[in-house]
């Protein structure tokens, strides 16, 4: 099984050479209160969109409803490349929003046809943590408290996690 295997984390070390492992990962980045917020009727989310949303201040856990969500209903369902996904402006508006972890409801936070560094290299190059392949079918937009558990194996980028939402 791949580190990258369902619903899993990315470390720094996922794209940059020498850059954090998983166990670097401080826990109270991956514990602690969140926003989901509900983007319906988007195949991109994009930093106009994101401005949009009005996020409070002071935000540090996101998570990301789309329609993505509604793949989770069909499991043997083939790779859906025009998934929603993050923008390389909506990662800049990210990181310099001082947000620390970021969770989506597909298998990746970048857009298929993108080239995956772009995103990816943006947010963890800021050590935000990324959380992919969440299953938020069910889940209503607002404040939660989340608990990120990735698996601890030392020196790899990336672990699948048990990923909690308290409302």
């Amino acid at each position: 099984m791949c580190v990258h295997t369902g619903t899993h984390i990315d470390a720094p070390d996922h794209f940059l050479a020498g850059g954090k492992s998983t166990e670097d990962i401080p826990l109270e980045n991956l514990v602690g209160e969140c926003l989901v917020v509900e983007l319906p009727g988007r195949s991109r989310i994009s930093k106009t969109g994101l401005e949009a949303l009005m996020i409070p201040a002071g935000t540090r856990k996101l998570v990301f409803k789309t329609d993505n969500s509604r793949l989770w209903n069909n499991l043997s369902h083939k790779f859906y490349e025009d998934y929603c996904a993050l923008t390389a402006d909506a990662a800049e508006w990210i990181r310099d929003s001082g947000i620390h972890l970021v969770g989506i409801d597909y298998l990746s936070v970048s857009l298929y046809r993108d080239p995956p560094e772009n995103v990816h290299r943006i947010l963890l190059e800021a050590d935000v943590v990324l959380v992919e392949g969440l299953n938020l079918t069910g889940v209503s937009p607002g404040p939660y408290r989340i608990t990120c558990l990735p698996l601890r194996i030392l020196n790899v980028d990336g672990a699948p996690a048990r990923v909690i939402l308290e409302g």
